[in-house]
């Protein structure tokens, strides 16, 4: 792969810089500039509205900076621009979470990660969450059977079943997970990789059988390959046949779903197995860009493409956080302006998806974990994402319960709506200079691993180098001597010392074997009913369109009712050969 495009961007976002400082420069010593940038700054400040908080205090929609010169102005505006406005280093939107005349200006950003046992269980948990939720988004967590493509009758998994996750092998589990969801106001998300195509067009087929027109369906599915090379290690094939994998479903749905994300570039698992801040950024936004640059590859058209490939970040505790989106969100913007010529503003824009730390979760007074993911996600609505996913303090030791998932959801609604910062002044700390100082240090952080990496000849060749893994193996070993030591504080951890603790007697979510035995059965009974001519016409098909090179998706969506999951699995195997990370 020729990966020539890292030192366009990288020049790119150099040149963007210089220019910031070339309009500063400007703006102090040109009275002609002068007068160009104030009058700008008035135009657009004189149309933000004020409103009345509920005490009677009128207040700007927008907090805007304290004007003393033009050269704030040219400063506010390279860096930051105004909310929706290039580089977007506010908000892709100009109102986002406000709610303005009893209306929020977008959809309210949560989204709730869940997935246990089996599709009737998750589904009965997916309406406990929306229930309480303004807008329905479902964020869906498979088992581990179903993220490595194996069959829930295989026994050599019968314990893996329902664990940390749902079970789902056959299109008709696919229909029962999402029945009553399959609708054009519901967006659905699902962490899937390896498997992806097969859960996607089991997803779509059901949505069409629901009678959803295609073009109407919303919502995401991973598939984020580099990321498994990086961090989960849960590839069923080679990395480049599962990139040519999730490049023939984008630009499938490109085409045939075009309000679906088929691809979501992860570096939320990059953090959670122990990058820092900036390296999660730099190795995401890399990510991303082989997937652009795959894309036009195939002749797909670069205001299309970029409007459809969102982003997946964590919120932690550290410091960086507060403006790590934002940063992420600028150098992505210049990047597919400047070098890839991206028009459409909404093709320029980085849409994103927040997690708090599962990493910063401990089981040790676990009630502090509340503490931890509220402040987190005060971090995250800092940057303004798209959606949100708040983790339960009783993750490090049990799927989350209803009660625990119903706390991590209002933590969200707290924030949204009772707080005054996020619903009333849009960018309130937007003229923070400590937030400018985790903005700046973020970017240049970016940039200075996009150098690495172009020094290794590329994102793929710097992956088969080992890089990534390495960097991020270093971070985590890091994170830990920290901990031990000291130097990384968590209260009743490593510092507030209580005495010792038994395990928490508290709810637990169980997957009983009875359940995980009736999952084995239902898959048997399903492979047993089928038309065994039809089953081996299908999997010919499979296996002959990945051998030729044609669009495996459009085959799998045929095929998707009579195949189950692990015999698409075992087919693509046979054609492409199992995954192996170089060590």
């Amino acid at each position: 792969m020729n990966d020539s495009f890292l030192e366009k961007i990288i020049s790119a976002n150099k040149r963007y810089q210089e220019r910031v400082e070339d309009s500063v420069h400007c703006a102090k010593s040109d009275p002609e500039y002068q007068q160009e940038l104030l009058k700008l700054w008035n135009d657009k400040a004189g149309r933000v509205q004020n409103h009345v908080l509920p005490n009677g205090t009128s207040i700007p929609l927008i907090a805007l900076p304290e004007i003393d010169h033009p050269v704030q102005v040219a400063r506010y505006q390279g860096e930051w621009g105004f909310p929706g406005e290039f580089p977007f280093g506010l908000s892709i939107y100009p109102q986002a979470f406000l709610i303005v005349e009893g209306k929020r200006g977008h959809e309210e950003p949560t989204r709730l990660f869940a997935g246990l046992g089996s599709p009737e269980m998750t589904n009965e948990r997916f309406h406990y969450i929306v229930s309480g939720q303004q807008s329905k988004r479902l964020s869906t967590a498979f088992d581990t059977n179903t993220l490595l493509g194996r069959g829930s009758d295989d026994p050599d998994y019968f314990y893996d079943i329902g664990e940390g996750g749902v079970s789902v092998c056959t299109y008709e589990d696919v229909k029962t997970l999402y029945q009553g969801f399959l609708k054009e106001d519901v967006s659905i998300s699902m962490t899937i990789n390896g498997p992806s195509l097969w859960v996607t067009a089991a997803r779509l087929k059901a949505a069409q059988e629901a009678g959803l027109d295609l073009k109407q369906v919303r919502g995401t599915s991973q598939t984020d390959p580099c990321k498994e090379d990086d961090a989960q290690n849960e590839l069923l094939f080679p990395l480049d046949k599962s990139i040519c994998l999730a490049m023939d479903m984008f630009e499938w749905c490109l085409e045939n779903a075009p309000m679906y994300y088929p691809i979501n570039v992860s570096g939320y698992h990059i953090e959670q197995k122990g990058a820092t801040p900036i390296q999660q950024a730099a190795f995401t936004l890399a990510n991303g860009f082989v997937y652009v640059e795959e894309a036009l590859k195939r002749g797909l058209d670069i205001n299309h493409v970029g409007r459809r490939l969102p982003f997946f970040f964590t919120s932690g505790t550290d410091f960086e956080y507060i403006a790590l989106l934002s940063a992420a969100r600028r150098f992505w913007a210049v990047a597919m302006r400047d070098v890839y010529g991206a028009k459409d503003p909404s093709a320029q824009k980085l849409k994103a998806h927040i997690q708090t730390s599962g990493r910063s979760l401990h089981e040790r007074e676990y009630l502090n974990n509340i503490t931890r993911t509220a402040l987190e996600l005060f971090y995250a609505l800092l940057n303004y994402p798209q959606a949100l996913h708040s983790n339960s303090y009783d993750e490090p030791f049990t799927i989350p319960t209803e009660k625990s998932v119903r706390i991590a959801s209002d933590a969200q609604a707290i924030l949204l709506e009772e707080m005054g910062g996020f619903k009333d002044m849009m960018g309130f700390l937007s003229d923070s200079s400590g937030r400018y100082q985790a903005y700046r240090t973020v970017l240049g952080g970016i940039l200075d691993y996009f150098r690495q990496i172009n020094d290794l000849g590329g994102v793929l060749e710097a992956k088969a180098e080992g890089f990534f893994r390495d960097e991020i193996s270093r971070s985590s070993a890091r994170y830990e001597e920290q901990l031990e030591s000291g130097r990384r504080r968590i209260v009743a951890v490593n510092c507030y010392p209580r005495s010792e603790e038994e395990r928490p007697n508290v709810e637990r979510t169980e997957i009983s074997n009875a359940l995980k035995r009736e999952r084995a059965q239902k898959v048997k009974r399903f492979k047993k009913n089928r038309n065994p001519l039809h089953v081996r016409e299908s999997l010919r098909r499979l296996k002959e369109t990945a051998s030729k090179g044609g669009n495996v998706f459009a085959v799998t969506l045929d095929t998707v009712k009579e195949v189950t999951l692990d015999e698409w699995t075992r087919a693509l195997q046979e054609v492409y050969g199992l995954y192996r990370r170089k060590l």
